[in-house]
């Protein structure tokens, strides 16, 4: 009984620990946008794990920062398979609500800092849609909303 009571005192002391809920996704390296709908609230954490390579057998998985080094240098020619060339190849892309298109590590970032970030969000790997068929992996992230 003791017990019990003490675990009710935690649960009303520590409030959004216990209602915090993750939301993920697997993203596959294999497919365009992919969503995930966020409920109203905050984000108190982004995660995320897992791999993924643009031309599959020729190049090592990364994660969501994409290439760079000598595996950006060797995929250079092949900038016109990117979907925006302004990230890396194999760089996760995330378009929020309003369709702005962000890296994933700028969204980790600032996501945590927003007041309530309810909507549909979508994920995707930075390579067209027409050379996707080559790529290999998944990503899975997942979002704390409390």
């Amino acid at each position: 009984m003791a017990f019990t009571r003490f675990i009710l005192i935690l649960f009303l002391i520590f409030p959004s620990a216990v209602s915090a809920a993750d939301y993920c996704v697997d993203v596959q390296a294999k497919k365009g946008w992919q969503q995930l709908s966020l409920p109203a609230g905050k984000i108190s954490r982004v995660s995320f794990s897992g791999g993924w390579s643009v031309i599959s057998g020729m190049y090592r998985a990364v994660g969501p920062r994409g290439y760079s080094g000598q595996d950006a240098q060797k995929l250079g020619p092949l900038y016109g398979y990117k979907l925006d060339q302004s990230y890396a190849f194999g760089e996760m892309l995330v378009r929020d609500q309003a369709g702005r298109v962000v890296p994933f590590a700028e969204f980790a970032a600032l996501a945590v800092n927003a007041p309530d970030t309810a909507g549909v969000y979508a994920f995707r790997i930075n390579d067209k849609d027409i050379a996707l068929w080559d790529n290999a992996g998944a990503i899975r992230v997942c979002i704390s909303v409390h």
